[in-house]
């Protein structure tokens, strides 16, 4: 269930890198974090988030949403934002 979820977010990030440009050459990018505590989840996904966009040499657009939930060792977080050349 867990590996399915993880193929399933990868391939939502693969997409959305591989959309077309919106008005500024925008994307929306997405990221995991898993911890053993809800907070330790947010700020993993948060700085992951912010790791791709800068490694795609892009700059976050907007606000970060972040998204929670039960995971097998603890909390799950995805966090995504639009990231603009």
């Amino acid at each position: 269930m867990r590996s399915m979820k993880l193929g399933f977010m990868a391939a939502a990030v693969i997409c959305a890198l591989s959309a077309t440009a919106q008005a500024g050459d925008c994307v929306r990018v997405a990221a995991v974090g898993d911890g053993m505590t809800h907070d330790l989840a947010v700020i993993m996904s948060t700085h992951g988030l912010a790791n791709i966009i800068e490694g795609k040499g892009r700059s976050g657009k907007g606000p970060v949403h972040t998204k929670c939930e039960p995971g097998t060792f603890g909390t799950q977080c995805t966090s995504w934002q639009n990231a603009c050349k």
